[in-house]
């Protein structure tokens, strides 16, 4: 089943190899282009941890050269969510951790986001959930490149300089996306159906917070405990586009030290589960929610 559409939107700017702008009702949209990440062709504050690549600029080229048109103007192009929703819960639903759309872009019939994956610009990217439209054709294409050893694949595209591990990001994306399948299955089974999502449930969350009501929650504890205050560790689980965390108070006694170490040993860092349900009573700390953590089945791998 194809996924929800918004035809002929007129491309403003290509940022790099996976995002552009679009004129969207009059108002510029930033598109981040789901299931990919091409590496980077400028200094990125946001993700300090990823290197300036020359396979980065290639691929901005690439991009910026597929989407231009010989008179000097860029193209139109179709916009593809990953999901069959209505056009105004796509628009809301489908935003990453800045606020940008997360979606497939089509140009004269031809997925943008599998091209890049199939001439080697970008590995399938599954850090964040499988593709649920076009898994097995973005698997396929990933691995018709690396046989090939097309741009990223090719150990002399970055020789001598910056390149990134995808020996062990790759199975470390593919871990989280199957803990992201494992959630939308058991949604779909109705299983999981009272878990909020940071990402996709941010104003129920809200509202659960403001009431002080009982909540279960997938996060993402990739960057671990963040700050040490008062005696009390707070753990980022949300993002800047939707802030929330979790509080483990008082770390000397022996209860809290667990906790935290669970968080570091099998949640946090490069490798490791990432996603947990969070358990408990929903607060508003400021403007911010947040789960106070004092028990250690607060924490599960299990939706129920």
């Amino acid at each position: 089943m194809p996924g929800t559409e918004i035809p002929d939107l007129q491309v403003t700017k290509v940022v790099d190899g996976d995002t552009i702008n679009v004129d969207l009702g009059g108002e510029t949209e930033r598109l981040r282009l789901i299931a990919v990440d091409t590496e980077e062709s400028l200094p990125s504050g946001a993700t300090p941890d990823k290197p300036v690549t020359e396979a980065g600029k290639q691929a901005s080229s690439f991009a910026k050269e597929y989407f231009a048109l010989p008179e000097g103007d860029l193209a139109q192009v179709t916009v593809e969510f990953d999901t069959d929703d209505p056009v105004e819960v796509c628009l809301q639903r489908h935003r990453d951790n800045f606020g940008r759309l997360l979606c497939y872009v089509h140009k004269d019939g031809e997925n943008f986001n599998l091209k890049l994956v199939a001439d080697g610009w970008s590995p399938y990217f599954e850090k964040y959930g499988r593709s649920r439209l076009y898994h097995q054709e973005l698997s396929v294409a990933e691995a018709d490149a690396q046989a090939a050893n097309r741009a990223i694949w090719d150990p002399d595209m970055n020789a001598g300089g910056p390149t990134r591990p995808y020996d062990t990001l790759r199975p470390w994306w593919a871990f989280r996306g199957a803990v992201v399948e494992d959630y939308r299955r058991a949604l779909a089974a109705g299983t999981a159906a009272e878990v909020l999502s940071v990402r996709l449930d941010y104003a129920a969350l809200l509202d659960a917070a403001r009431a002080g009501a009982q909540v279960t929650v997938l996060c993402d504890l990739q960057e671990g405990i963040k700050r040490w205050v008062g005696g009390g560790a707070v753990i980022w689980a949300g993002s800047p586009q939707h802030k929330f965390n979790l509080w483990i108070p008082d770390v000397e006694t022996d209860v809290a030290q667990q906790i935290v170490r669970l968080v570091q040993l099998r949640y946090a860092g490069t490798g490791r589960r990432s996603y947990v349900y969070a358990r408990g009573d929903a607060e508003l700390f400021g403007t911010t929610p947040q789960i106070v953590l004092t028990s250690l089945d607060q924490l599960s791998d299990f939706s129920a």
